[in-house]
């Protein structure tokens, strides 16, 4: 018998070293490859930028009547929220161009559009809708102008002036055109379209040598390929990222989630956001360690308030509104929920915001004005899962088996996009 145990324990310790390498091996994300990025590194950029704004500020102190000083600095501002993630960059920067364009009667098409971006990124669309219009009626680089009217016209939903403006630009093999082309076949599910033209785009910088353009283009393809479900393809392109600029915390944020959504190593996923949480000021990241917390349903409410009480900040507006949202119809704060989805409907009519709205009205009032809120405003013309996802669970209180079991079976394949939080609620249906 003892020497029974003897064999056997050395078969057991070999039988669980070929299980681990195994799923090592099956792992899409690597610790080699990610290593060198989860050191602190002097980030140059950072400081050249820093000494940008004291030189430029110098220059507005000794002259403060130069508005074009603000708008370098508002550029600058933008970057450091770029790389920093903190909001209150963002909101230095629409302070300074609302000032540029208040002192050139809002008749600078230029800095009318760079107000609109600013806008864009803290998701007050109709804002940045008002002042484009105002640049097209002063029409100097309409062009530029046609190219951000798409943009923001295709964010509120407006399907038939997006593509109007889409048909209006000049270039089409210019790389901006090839990225709203992109964007639009996304926004029509057309998938492989979308990841053919940003191929295209990224081939067109990368000869041009644009390592900036590059970079961005690089990360948005990480994104399709990851909602195509080829993992393997996404991760590298954000490797690529990551090559290009060792702090692009946005690609080291997306690695995170394919260890937890795809490879299921929570200790990876975690280890890269407790570097995140160091190093850079975005609350997204905190969304991330929020919902690993309920995956492990471990310190669940520590999470959970330390990304509350972030979002509570006024300067964020609406930008966290979905994720808000499904937060607080997560722990059944339904009338919460309700209130924001009616802002969101307010702020940017899209199915997106229309499948908050049927979900939460279906708690709030009746499973059957759920119903009738995805039927009177095509909520299905969307393909995005998380909207597939509302509607399914509106089909579910409303006893629509069939149409739950179809949805279903589509809301699987994009389990990885998903999450595995979200995609136990779909098993759960």
């Amino acid at each position: 018998m003892k020497n029974f145990i003897k064999t056997y324990v050395p078969i057991v310790g070999c039988f669980l070293a070929i299980y681990c390498t195994k799923k090592n091996q099956d792992n899409v994300v690597l610790l080699n490859d990610i290593q060198p990025y989860l050191r602190v590194q002097k980030d140059e950029s950072l400081t050249k930028t820093h000494a940008n704004i004291a030189f430029w500020n110098e220059k507005l102190k000794a002259t403060p009547t130069q508005f074009p000083y603000k708008v370098q600095l508002a550029g600058l501002e933008n970057q450091l929220f770029s790389k920093t993630g903190s909001i209150k960059h963002l909101k230095n920067a629409e302070y300074l161009l609302k000032q540029a364009n208040e002192k050139t009667g809002f008749k600078n098409s230029g800095y009318l559009r760079a107000l609109a971006k600013n806008y864009i990124s803290q998701h007050q669309f109709k804002n940045a809708l008002s002042l484009l219009n105002k640049a097209e009626e002063n029409g100097d680089k309409k062009q530029e102008t046609i190219k951000m009217l798409f943009d923001v016209n295709l964010e509120l939903g407006a399907d038939e002036e997006a593509k109007k403006y889409l048909q209006e630009i000049k270039n089409k093999r210019s790389f901006d055109y090839l990225i709203r082309i992109a964007k639009w076949q996304d926004y029509k599910g057309n998938l492989e379209a979308t990841i053919a033209y940003m191929e295209e785009a990224l081939a067109v910088v990368t000869l041009k040598e644009n390592k900036s353009l590059e970079q961005w283009c690089v990360t948005n393809l990480g994104d399709y390929y990851g909602h195509h479900g080829e993992i393997q393809k996404s991760y590298k392109y954000y490797l690529r990222a990551l090559e290009l600029n060792p702090q692009n915390y946005y690609a080291l944020k997306k690695i995170a989630w394919i260890s937890f959504s795809n490879d299921k190593d929570v200790k990876e996923a975690k280890t890269i956001v407790a570097f995140l949480k160091q190093n850079y000021q975005g609350i997204d990241v905190d969304l991330l360690a929020y919902e690993i917390a309920l995956y492990e349903n471990n310190h669940v409410d520590e999470y959970y308030n330390s990304y509350w009480n972030k979002v509570q900040n006024r300067a964020y507006g609406a930008m966290y509104n979905t994720y808000n949202f499904d937060i607080c119809m997560h722990q059944k704060k339904y009338r919460q929920a309700y209130e924001i989805a009616l802002q969101e409907v307010r702020n940017r009519p899209t199915s997106n915001s229309y499948s908050m709205l049927a979900l939460a009205s279906t708690y709030i009032h009746n499973p059957s004005k759920g119903l009738a809120i995805i039927e009177n405003h095509n909520v299905l013309k969307s393909s995005e899962p998380l909207v597939l996802l509302r509607v399914t669970k509106v089909y579910a209180e409303n006893h629509k088996v069939t149409l739950v079991a179809s949805l279903k079976k589509e809301l699987k394949t994009a389990a990885f996009e998903l999450g595995p939080v979200k995609t136990l609620e779909i098993v759960n249906l």
